[in-house]
């Protein structure tokens, strides 16, 4: 289970690793994505993924308004399979309900504290670092 949910998360980040590599280099991983947004790289990063025609007409502001809600869900996305793969999260089946994400306890809100600071205008990328290095 944890395995299909994985592989599902890792798709789901793939187009914001490609933006990595190709505006920042490296290996398209977390760390480096993190690395190019405290490098001012976000707002390139972002306009490397998929857009509606929509989102592609749009300058500014308002690209970036477009741009924050699918950067946070790749964002989300890379982390969950970065607590996965450290032993920190895993799925919980139900036979009602969709597969659940359970994260360590405490996480939950932090996670999502530390996911809106690194897609804020002025990107704060310190609180989802230190949420990272506890699951260490």
């Amino acid at each position: 289970m944890n395995e299909s949910m994985l592989w599902h998360a890792d798709q789901d980040a793939g187009p914001l690793r490609t933006a990595v590599t190709e505006i920042h280099g490296g290996d398209g991983s977390l760390a480096s994505f993190l690395d190019a947004v405290d490098a001012g790289r976000l707002w390139q990063m972002a306009d490397r993924l998929p857009k509606s025609s929509e989102a592609r007409a749009a300058t500014g502001r308002a690209a970036r308004e477009f741009a924050r809600p699918q950067v946070r869900a790749r964002l989300s996305r890379m982390v969950v399979s970065e607590l996965v793969r450290r032993g920190r999260a895993h799925w919980e089946l139900s036979w009602s309900d969709p597969a659940r994400l359970r994260l360590p306890d405490g996480y939950e809100e932090t996670l999502k504290q530390a996911l809106d600071a690194v897609v804020e205008d002025v990107p704060d990328t310190r609180e989802l670092r230190q949420l990272l290095a506890r699951a260490q």
